[in-house]
């Protein structure tokens, strides 16, 4: 599809009848259904015919337009995204006119014009469900919906309560309709903040996004185990000094201690012993199942109403406490888990985005699973009071260090435009487009994706394979292009 005949397209959201209805407030229901076993076969398929490209691309951490820009090797990477039937993306941060907007500009805030560059470039969906969407603030979070919605540009995963956050978002297109359902993991636990709540008939309903909760457990050896438990009694010998001392519960190897870390108890860390070949340090994740049930049914749901269903999520966990979580190259189990339960419920393709790097691809079910595609645009050393003279720029400034040398590293600053094929429905072969973003550039070009040249690229899609080996995964590289052919 040429980029002239895709932009002509209409791109306006599907508010259909069902929509309306969620918006109003109804209850959220537990299903327990996790599969695709209620819906009639003719419903279980993907159903765009002929060939169907999507393209995918990781963390839309942008500033300012930059479509226009004459540079061939940029020009190349978003011809990558025009030419695709349907691209999407995850929007990282907000967007506001800055002379005109009332809100707290704070974080990761960029101009009014990058919604419509957005849609130049060829972007059509977006998740919105990511731990900037309130940067500034509920303002910032309806500016930035209000200007993607003018652009054409759908989004997913936030809005006005939890049934509009959770809903999916549809979107119209020459071949069928497309669906997009997004999430995201906090982080820490201030960013619960962050999560929409429900709305029931006229009572509550907070704006937010589609958050997936969790608990966490930190495995130890037996060793430490006994160790903290020493620590633990040490504390607990002076529990009588005080009124109203925190009530102490069991303990076990096998279902672990809490181990006081703060006076509220909100941060305290449980730990238990590594069984069989566990290994001290990995994090136990557990979900909350209404959560994942929530997430799984607006999937299902969008496969009988859609063509075509993506899931997006931005998740940010690490395997172990050792790892750097925001470079942790490898998702942790849940995140795993949640992909299969995604592809099961009914997407055709799984797009993961959070950590600043890359990590491997999985082809599950004859479906596509990007478990990190990295940061598209990354824009980060856009500060404002830079911007606007209010400070000096500096080289030594904590957002400079963030931009160019993330965690002592520019994996960061390397990116994949992953190009999915399909042919009637059924996925052939994903192609891998290495990108890097500026990394010796000055700071007028930095964070704008670019395609890597050729050594840079074979180590960029090196790398992804030995990530994606787990699940088996064979990347053909031929030329910078890394091809996954299915069979």
């Amino acid at each position: 599809m040429s980029a002239q005949h895709k932009r002509r397209q209409p791109s306006n959201r599907l508010l259909t009848t069902l929509t309306l209805v969620v918006l109003t407030g109804l209850t959220p229901v537990v299903s327990g259904q996790s599969d695709l076993s209620s819906l009639p076969e003719r419903d279980h398929m993907m159903s765009m015919s002929g060939e169907f490209v999507l393209a995918s691309v990781g963390d839309l951490m942008i500033r300012r337009p930059a479509s226009q820009l004459t540079d061939p090797e940029v020009q190349a990477v978003f011809d990558l995204i025009r030419n695709a039937d349907l691209a999407v993306g995850n929007m990282e941060g907000e967007l506001a006119n800055l002379r005109e907007f009332d809100g707290p500009l704070n974080g990761f805030v960029g101009t009014h014009e990058v919604a419509a560059d957005l849609k130049l470039m060829g972007f059509d969906m977006v998740n919105r469900a990511q731990n900037h969407l309130l940067d500034s603030e509920f303002a910032g979070m309806f500016s930035t919906n209000s200007l993607l919605d003018a652009a054409g540009i759908v989004h997913a995963g936030s809005g006005q309560n939890l049934q509009e956050a959770a809903a999916p978002a549809f979107l119209e297109l020459p071949k069928g309709r497309a669906a997009l359902i997004g999430t995201h993991a906090p982080i820490f636990p201030e960013h619960n903040r962050l999560a929409a709540t429900p709305r029931i008939g006229n009572l509550g309903g907070r704006p937010g996004l589609n958050m997936l909760n969790y608990s966490e457990t930190i495995l130890v050896s037996p060793q430490q185990y006994d160790a903290l438990l020493q620590v633990r009694e040490g504390f607990l010998q002076y529990r009588d000094n005080y009124d109203n001392p925190r009530p102490v519960g069991v303990v076990s190897p096998e279902t672990g201690v809490s181990l006081s870390a703060s006076s509220s108890g909100r941060n305290d860390p449980n730990y238990r012993v590594a069984r069989g070949d566990e290994i001290p340090g990995t994090v136990v994740y557990t979900v909350n199942e209404n959560d994942v049930e929530r997430i799984l049914r607006s999937i299902r749901n969008a496969r009988q109403l859609g063509d075509f269903v993506i899931a997006a999520a931005h998740i940010h966990q690490s395997q172990s406490v050792v790892e750097f979580q925001h470079l942790s190259t490898r998702p942790p189990e849940f995140y795993v888990e949640l992909a299969h339960k995604a592809i099961d419920a009914g997407a055709d393709a799984f797009v993961g985005t959070g950590v600043q790097t890359l990590r491997g691809v999985e082809i599950y079910k004859g479906k596509p699973i990007f478990y990190g595609l990295g940061e598209f645009f990354r824009e980060s050393q856009w500060e404002l009071p830079i911007a606007v003279a209010a400070a000096d720029a500096d080289q030594s400034r904590r957002m400079q260090q963030f931009s160019r040398n993330f965690g002592g590293s520019t994996q960061s600053l390397e990116s994949l435009v992953a190009t999915s094929h399909y042919q009637d429905g059924v996925l052939k072969e994903v192609r891998l487009y290495p990108t890097e973003l500026g990394i010796e550039k000055p700071d007028s070009r930095l964070g704008i994706p670019r395609m890597a040249e050729q050594g840079h690229a074979q180590r960029i899609l090196e790398r992804v394979t030995r990530l994606s080996d787990q699940w088996g995964t064979n990347i053909d590289v031929e030329g910078n292009v890394g091809i996954i052919r299915v069979n």
